[in-house]
């Protein structure tokens, strides 16, 4: 069995970042557009969790390189709206082994100083074994998506998926809209974390039709080995969980990644559902 080395730097350390999102068409029209937001009395437009969970990822790539990216772990909860130019502190703080695994606390700060998101990096010393490929149910998509609303919403739904290949163009857009250069994103030049987040989201949230659009509050996931442009790629899972709190709805969700025939990486989410 593989084992894997000890962080090099375990001090605790902070990184800034200048936040800037992307002219994908898809924010037209929606909160992530700069004029819609600010019409609605945002200074800006506000910045979709998953890029900042992506970017806790730099934390982790920091410490473990390659080796984090095909077995490592992260999770991440988002506390406060981040907007578009934001310039956030992003903190990580010492690495302890716990039951096996070497794992830091992470955070963001932005300008006020106003922590806006939590979370964790983790490499265990021996990589997490991958479920049976033959035990993830793959269910394709329709062309018509069902509508959901409360009540119709509810544990145990499948996550729908459809196979398509991960393209070079599709690994470098999402790249540069994360702002990402690290040079292990060329060589060897796999696939990072935020992307691989971002790709199980649209799978979940085009599932189905819901009530009002999907916001994330809270991700994580498990790595079990690299994902590289030109793998087929499809994604395998269930809403677990569909409640109420504070006046808002939520459900919970577990995706499973295939890439070529092979689990490479799962992830679980909470995210916000209608109001």
């Amino acid at each position: 069995m593989t084992q894997i080395s000890h962080p090099a730097d375990t001090h605790p350390l902070v990184l800034p970042v200048r936040i800037a999102l992307d002219e994908n068409p898809r924010y037209k029209g929606s909160i992530h557009d700069d004029a819609v937001a600010r019409a609605q009395g945002f200074r800006a437009a506000l910045v979709p969790g998953a890029f900042i969970y992506g970017h806790f990822s730099r934390l982790a790539i920091m410490a473990w390189g390659e080796n984090w990216a095909k077995y490592g772990s992260m999770g991440a909860r988002f506390r406060r709206p981040v907007y578009n130019g934001d310039d956030l502190a992003l903190s990580r703080g010492e690495f302890l082994l716990r039951d096996g695994v070497w794992r830091a606390d992470v955070s963001a700060a932005n300008q006020e100083g106003e922590v806006v998101a939590v979370g964790w990096i983790g490499l265990p010393e021996t990589p997490q074994v991958a479920p049976e490929r033959a035990s993830i149910a793959l269910i394709e998509r329709p062309k018509e998506r069902q509508k959901l609303d409360i009540g119709t919403l509810v544990s145990g739904l499948p996550v729908l998926t459809y196979e398509r290949i991960l393209t070079q163009s599709d690994f470098e857009d999402s790249l540069a809209a994360f702002g990402e250069d690290h040079p292990i994103y060329s060589d060897p030049g796999f696939v990072h974390a935020g992307c691989l987040m971002r790709l199980a989201m649209g799978d979940t949230n085009q599932s189905y039709e819901y009530p009002a659009p999907i916001v994330l509050t809270q991700a994580e996931a498990q790595h079990y080995a690299h994902v590289y442009p030109g793998q087929k790629i499809c994604f395998g899972g269930t809403i677990t969980n569909v409640y109420e709190r504070n006046g808002r709805h939520y459900f919970d969700s577990e995706e499973y990644m295939i890439a070529d025939n092979k689990v490479v990486a799962r992830f679980r989410r909470t995210s916000i559902y209608s109001d």
